[in-house]
């Protein structure tokens, strides 16, 4: 789209896509006419034969956009359409303006409804990631998978021995070396008492051997040179281990397209909403909007951020990852980690619950990750360069966030 002029006739053309099928719809906005409406399989030739077509119609010098609603058919068709050198966006799903109290909902008005929502460029387009971020972002979900399957297999555990009248009888934590060496000692008169017992605890240790092994190749994914540079600088900060800092990476991508701290904390759903209506100004809890996955995983970070009493504490193992970092990186992590840890005691202090001084905590961790991000992807141009002056250029527009 970047040799369009005035006099270039520009043809946009929503697709309703679907697992079977998808639905076209044409627009072109210099006549305001909807035209070429079309269903067919969802297989790519179809989408390309009737994309030819309808090429042949409008003539050679037309230039299209295409378009359609970000959903569980993934980037794929996006992909394969740019390689056919046909403009291509995914729009994002909550930036498409839908008609208040629309009661019949088809294909064809969803086909129509992306065509005109791209030519009046009332939509935010969804960032491509690069095919091999995309992979280490669905094996990184893998583990998220098996995560939950491992805390589903727990409670089970659990809730049998309760049943059974076996309670953990030593105080602690659970899944402890000690509790585990408990539950080794379980044995039930009763044959299939035993036969359920070992089941429960099967999966569970099950589980935990894929859960393992399957963060032992994220540690290898960790080395990819594609995401190397900002996984070493994400782990300088205290919290955030190499698995965190990878998946917040592969989930995030590009980071330079959020232009302040504000929008990435907005993005992620950790800013808090708000309720007001003249004079009255309330604010609500925060809007979970946007990726989930990345909030939890903040939200994880904070807390393990706040386990050291001490503010100024530093574990072996953050020595160890800010060993071979820049003095800036090494510096802004450090103030990072200094700034949360007082953030939230001073919160704690104050009597506010766990959950509340955490997602605080989660929500100001996003602003230094952004501003982290930010130094790698401008390390080649200013990074190097960078003198105090633009460090605390940097760090104050973070703080300045921070400080709303």
């Amino acid at each position: 789209m970047n040799n369009v002029t005035e006099n270039t006739k520009v043809i946009y053309v929503g697709i309703d896509v679907h697992k079977d099928t998808n639905s076209f719809c044409a627009y072109d906005s210099r006549e305001d006419k909807l035209f070429a409406e079309h269903k067919s399989s969802s297989k790519f030739e179809s989408t390309l034969h009737y994309l030819k077509n309808l090429q042949k119609s409008v003539g050679q010098d037309a230039v299209f956009l295409i378009g359609y609603e970000a959903g569980p058919t993934g980037y794929g068709l996006c992909r394969k359409l740019q390689k056919e050198d046909f403009a291509c966006v995914i729009i994002a799903p909550s930036t498409i303006a839908k008609a208040p109290g629309q009661k019949v909902k088809t294909d064809r008005m969803d086909a129509r409804l992306l065509a005109k929502t791209l030519a009046f460029k009332t939509y935010s387009p969804v960032c491509l990631p690069s095919e091999k971020l995309e992979a280490i972002k669905e094996y990184t979900r893998v583990r998220t998978a098996k995560i939950t399957m491992l805390k589903k297999a727990k409670q089970n555990l659990l809730s049998f021995l309760l049943r059974m009248g076996l309670p953990y009888p030593q105080s602690g934590h659970y899944w402890t070396q000690a509790h585990m060496a408990w539950l080794r000692t379980m044995n039930f008169a009763d044959k299939w008492l035993q036969e359920s017992f070992e089941e429960y605890h099967a999966e569970v240790i099950t589980l935990m051997d894929k859960v393992q092994r399957i963060e032992a190749k994220i540690l290898e994914l960790c080395k990819d040179d594609e995401v190397r540079e900002k996984i070493d600088a994400l782990v300088c900060i205290s919290g955030i281990s190499y698995v965190s800092a990878i998946s917040i990476v592969a989930e995030i991508g590009d980071f330079s397209r959020f232009s302040k701290a504000k929008s990435f904390v907005s993005f992620i759903g950790l800013c808090p909403g708000e309720d007001s209506s003249g004079n009255r100004v309330r604010h609500t809890a925060i809007t979970k909007a946007g990726n989930s996955r990345v909030r939890s995983l903040l939200v994880e970070c904070a807390g393990s951020l706040r386990m050291h009493s001490v503010v100024t504490a530093k574990s072996v193992r953050v020595k160890e990852r800010q060993k071979n970092a820049s003095a800036a990186i090494v510096s802004y992590a450090d103030k990072c980690t200094l700034r949360l840890r007082k953030r939230m005691l001073y919160l704690s202090q104050k009597g506010l619950p766990y959950n509340l001084v955490t997602t605080a905590g989660a929500r100001e961790l996003a602003c230094f990750v952004w501003g982290m991000m930010n130094f790698v992807d401008n390390r080649k141009t200013a990074l190097n360069k960078i003198d105090e002056g633009e460090l605390s250029d940097i760090q104050k527009t973070v703080e300045e966030f921070i400080a709303q």
